[in-house]
């Protein structure tokens, strides 16, 4: 059996859109799999209307997966609005029984990634691998990426985006945003860009390393 990274997630306070907003916030998830393109190849199912589950097929990508869906949720224009946002739960195991489609399948990493979801209050991010140390390590940096990523205001979840899709440079960036390098490094300074890069650099590198054995 081969290991895989599962997420499931749900839209936070989806109950409070309007039916043109709950439209925005359909079409936002269906542009998941092309948002995310550029980091890794994924297959995903949408159900309920707010709820989705994701395979990442890259496992050692699936925090960076995680953190550009939410930019991606947050950069969106909900107007009156606080940003749109999701719930996260990253599994990460075996895969017991895989069918054509995700709702159907089972093992380790889907019931990892449910349990968490169903055990998250106020946290929005969340990460569970079965090896016990990995689990220590994440779960206290995790919880400081999610409130970072929290914190993001619309334009920051754009600027953050495009960088976690492309690893441009600043100046890059500002030229492809059609906006001043000042205001880039403004805007990543404030999201804690080397922060959220050392997280998943340390990421990867737990992955890589417990998936190779």
């Amino acid at each position: 059996m081969r290991t895989i990274a599962i997420i499931t997630g749900d839209i936070v306070d989806s109950t409070k859109l309007s039916l043109a907003e709950r439209d925005i916030m359909i079409k936002t998830l269906q542009d998941i799999p092309e948002i995310l393109h550029p980091i890794t190849r994924i297959s995903m199912e949408i159900f309920r209307g707010d709820s989705f589950q994701i395979q990442i097929h890259d496992i050692a990508a699936s925090a960076k997966s995680a953190i550009a869906i939410r930019a991606w949720l947050r950069c969106q224009a909900i107007t009156g609005k606080t940003p749109l946002d999701a719930r996260l739960a990253i599994g990460i195991g075996e895969a017991d029984y895989q069918s054509n489609s995700l709702s159907t399948s089972d093992g380790e990493a889907y019931r990892l990634s449910g349990r968490l979801l169903d055990s998250m209050q106020k946290a929005r991010l969340g990460i569970a691998t079965p090896w016990p140390k990995v689990n220590e390590e994440l779960t206290l940096a995790t919880a400081f990426v999610d409130d970072i990523v929290t914190s993001w205001t619309p334009n920051q979840s754009k600027i953050m985006l495009l960088l976690l899709q492309t690893s441009k440079s600043h100046i890059e960036l500002a030229q492809t945003l059609d906006i001043s390098r000042q205001m880039v490094d403004k805007s990543l300074k404030a999201s804690k860009e080397d922060l959220i890069e050392s997280y998943l650099e340390r990421f990867k590198k737990l992955i890589d390393e417990h998936c190779d054995k």
